[in-house]
């Protein structure tokens, strides 16, 4: 009877460790680039609205973002934006966007959208940045 309180009681306390420890590993994990910059692409006839949701704690670079079709970069316009200035220690002063970014490509007869590539980077305000980032638009 000893020795089965005694398993049963062992049991517990390994199953709250491996317990507490999953919560752990679950609640430090660094979440993936598209949960952080969420980005949706909204087509009409004349143009392509492209945003991005910017969650707190993270920023993208605004020299990172970059469109291209057929490795031409395509002109873009900013339409809504929270642009700071940020010193980098690796880039020096630089704009960060944080929050929502939002950008608008004319649409033209030789245009493919879904041969569109957008690229863009961004990194948290722990520290931890995120390798360039590659999508289509389409």
């Amino acid at each position: 009877m000893i020795k089965s309180l005694i398993i049963i009681l062992l049991s517990n306390v390994i199953a709250g460790e491996l317990y507490s420890a999953n919560l752990f590993e679950n609640s430090n994990r660094v979440p993936e680039a598209n949960e952080v910059f969420a980005l949706t692409t909204n087509v009409e006839k004349q143009a392509a609205y492209i945003t991005w949701q910017i969650r707190d704690g993270y920023y993208m670079y605004l020299d990172s973002i970059k469109l291209e079709f057929k490795d031409k970069v395509l002109p873009f316009k900013t339409l809504e934006s929270s642009k700071e200035l940020y010193k980098d220690e690796f880039f020096g002063e630089t704009e960060i966007l944080k929050d929502k970014f939002v950008i608008s490509i004319e649409i033209n007869s030789s245009l493919n959208l879904s041969e569109v590539l957008i690229y863009y980077q961004g990194c948290s305000e722990a520290g931890f940045c995120y390798p360039m980032q590659k999508n289509q638009l389409l």
